[in-house]
């Protein structure tokens, strides 16, 4: 079997050696959709390997995936607020999009802890249908995340969740319903490898029945894990339908902490 390199070389003969490996190194390099930096992985017979096109990068690493009149879509890095909150006023998301764009218009958010996939309207027009489709339950919203202990199988979290006055969620018979659905990947040593589909999308509602099932995810010590360094929870996959257009859009991103397979 061919390594990614060689795959690559023989792909784009019209490209040199290290102009591939700088492709690699930069992100642009996808393998069925998901980004591969590894000049030595070894992809599955019949792969599809494409080109993305060159990066760009707004400040604070926030990098656009998609861009058009109507809507942007980013990679938010770990440790970014999405929108400005009443006692918070360090920048945002937000703030840094609407350095760029006229206008740019939340429609959902992701935690300050967590990385990946986000998308913003750029039209009130597109924010109106976004937010319908978010409210509906129709966008595809997908995780990665590491949890501790061995998680098995797959199946569903079902309950509802309330907010406390220290913005702590809770599973709680007065709060709203929360749906996630989850698949094991893989498991190493006393951590398991999940994919999460979120069918509802209440705050901090993965991390909170993480560790209300038992399995809080590394790095969460807001939500009962003790581990130091980044919160191991990414939004990896974002599909909805166009406000404007109608067409479908499919969005997908690989975390920055290993996500073993």
């Amino acid at each position: 079997m061919l390594t990614l390199l060689e795959r690559l070389a023989n792909q784009f003969p019209e490209s040199s050696r290290s102009t591939v490996r700088k492709w690699l190194k930069g992100g642009r390099i996808l393998v069925d959709g998901v980004k591969v930096k590894e000049p030595h992985f070894v992809p599955k017979e019949g792969a599809t390997i494409t080109l993305r096109e060159k990066q760009k990068f707004l400040e604070l690493e926030i990098e656009v995936l998609y861009e058009d009149p109507f809507l942007v879509v980013v990679n938010k890095p770990e440790g970014l607020l999405s929108v400005a909150t009443a006692f918070e006023t360090e920048e945002t998301v937000h703030g840094v999009l609407k350095k760029h764009y006229p206008r740019a218009f939340p429609v959902h958010r992701l935690d300050r802890e967590t990385s990946g996939v986000m998308a913003m309207a750029l039209t009130e027009e597109a924010q109106k249908g976004l937010k319908e489709q978010f409210h509906s339950h129709s966008i595809e919203r997908k995780y990665q995340a590491i949890v501790r202990g061995q998680l098995e199988g797959s199946g569903t979290w079902k309950c509802r969740l309330l907010e406390d006055h220290n913005y702590y969620v809770r599973p709680h018979p007065k709060g709203a319903l929360a749906i996630t659905h989850y698949k094991v990947i893989n498991t190493r040593g006393k951590t398991t490898a999940v994919e999460f589909t979120l069918e509802t999308g209440k705050k901090n509602q993965i991390r909170s029945q993480a560790l209300h099932a038992g399995y809080p995810i590394l790095g969460d010590q807001k939500y009962g894990d003790t581990a130091s360094g980044r919160l191991h929870l990414h939004a990896s996959e974002l599909i909805f339908i166009h406000p404007i257009t109608g067409k479908k859009m499919a969005f997908k991103t690989s975390p920055s902490f290993e996500f073993f397979k």
